[in-house]
């Protein structure tokens, strides 16, 4: 069952039980008003009894006095002597529209229950509540009924109010469904509707007519998002795919032509032989690293846990910088410690931060640049800044440095697969940390890694803070 049918459902439940309570109001009401008229019928038959010629001498002065009988007693009441089937009249109550009851068919007499019937008029629609007494020792009988034009008016009048209460009802809760319907099952139609062409292969389809106030708007703005994340989600897998590729492609071609080299027997002298063999040994250790790295960078996005270990990071930057230098001896590398700082954390990972970070200020700026490696602590976290007095990067170009094979310009030498930040990004994050990275074009770059001290929560924000100046 739907949705909207249910509060279909519900709308006509609720509709028949107002109508029921109604109908019982005004059984109610009705039953109420004439146990008052028969209670006033009942309080009257004492005096009516009075009527007996041969009992009580009150029935001639009632007889010749009936005004003076009706201002008294009965003035509400209609009042007649019965005797052959002919009525004599004693009081008629103002409200009877010159019209009488019609003569009950039953007779009350003296000693029994008192027998009370609905009556109409002689002549109209006037309805009365009659008793028809016996009087003992005559064969005369006194009519005794009481108008019901008060009742009927009364029970009208509800039964208009009831009318107008239930139309009222009627229209709230008609305005109310059309209400929920606009606001709520129509966003909630609409997404099933875009997920059933998603289903079907349209994966452009979205919600529009939400509105964002609401729950189901909210839903649908959700919705739209996820769809708009699973697409970009799946667009950065193809382009990782393709840029993976890419990286794979140059040296599983060489290996490839230098194997076939090899079988067209091309390979005839020692130094041929050689040279294939340092270049297979090249390309394959390129393509290890980049697994490697692969791995890493998948084993990162798993959250898996590092190893937790004191860390001295003064040592450790000493050692880097040592390896750079060895490498490229040319190269001005300063190192500014302000307080040496022991951190928990997986010393292997955190020392190819620092390498990944100088390896790259290094290869990125020219022979005459200056690196500047600080480290310093504030408050319960390590700061390590690296600077760098290169040409820096645009904005635009720094929006992406931690994107996967990216790198800033294409004409450089591909001597990297474009997955150093990347890596720094994930093993920073997987310790708690986070980084952060400021360039200008002109001025240089400045990269700057935050490490809490002590943390045993590997667990923490994916916080990549790039500055008004960006770029690497």
């Amino acid at each position: 069952m739907s949705l909207r049918l249910r509060l279909t459902f519900a709308a006509s439940l609720l509709l028949a039980v107002l109508l029921l309570l109604g109908v019982l109001l005004v059984s109610s009401v009705g039953k109420s008003e004439l146990r008052q008229v028969d209670q006033q019928l009942k309080n009257s038959l004492p005096v009516a009894r009075t009527l007996d010629q041969t009992a009580s001498p009150t029935f001639p002065s009632l007889v010749t006095s009936p005004k003076t009988f009706t201002a008294n007693r009965f003035s509400a009441f209609y009042i007649a002597v019965v005797k052959k089937g002919q009525r004599s009249v004693i009081s008629t109550p103002l409200d009877a529209q010159s019209t009488s009851p019609q003569i009950p068919s039953a007779v009350t007499t003296q000693g029994h229950p008192i027998k009370i019937f609905t009556v109409g008029s002689v002549s109209g629609s006037l309805q009365w509540r009659a008793v028809l007494l016996a009087v003992p020792h005559s064969k005369t009988e006194v009519l005794v009924a009481v108008s019901l034009g008060q009742v009927d008016t009364t029970m009208s009048f509800l039964r208009l109010a009831i009318l107008f209460a239930g139309l009222i009802v009627l229209a709230v809760v008609v305005a109310t469904g059309f209400w929920i319907a606009r606001l709520g099952l129509r966003p909630i139609a609409e997404v099933t509707e875009v997920a059933d062409a998603i289903t079907a292969g349209d994966r452009t389809r979205r919600v529009t007519r939400a509105q964002r106030k609401t729950e189901a708007g909210k839903l649908a703005q959700a919705f739209n998002l996820m769809l708009d994340e699973q697409l970009a989600l799946e667009a950065r897998l193809r382009q990782f795919i393709a840029d993976a590729s890419h990286e794979l492609r140059t040296p599983v071609s060489v290996i490839l032509g230098i194997t076939e080299l090899w079988r067209q027997g091309e390979l005839r002298n020692g130094e041929e032989r050689d040279e294939a063999i340092h270049r297979i040994g090249l390309s394959g250790n390129q393509m290890g690293k980049l697994v490697e790295e692969l791995l890493l960078l998948a084993r990162l996005d798993e959250g898996r846990p590092m190893d937790r270990a004191p860390v001295d990071l003064e040592r450790l930057i000493h050692e880097v910088v040592a390896d750079a230098l060895t490498t490229d001896p040319l190269r001005t590398i300063t190192v500014n410690i302000t307080d040496p700082v022991v951190v928990l954390g997986d010393a292997y990972r955190l020392r190819q931060v620092v390498a990944n970070l100088v390896s790259n200020a290094l290869r990125y700026t020219p022979a005459e640049a200056v690196v500047e490696v600080r480290l310093s602590t504030d408050g319960d976290s390590a700061l390590l800044d690296i600077d760098d007095s290169g040409p820096g990067m645009t904005k635009e170009q720094a929006g992406r440095a931690f994107d996967r094979f990216w790198q800033a310009d294409a004409s450089r030498s591909r001597s990297g697969a474009g997955l150093g930040l990347p890596i720094v990004r994930g093993i920073v994050v997987a310790h708690a940390g986070s980084v952060v990275l400021e360039s200008d074009p002109g001025t240089g770059t400045h990269v700057r890694v935050i490490i809490p001290i002590g943390n045993e929560d590997p667990s923490g924000p994916d916080a990549v803070a790039v500055g008004s100046l960006e770029g690497w």
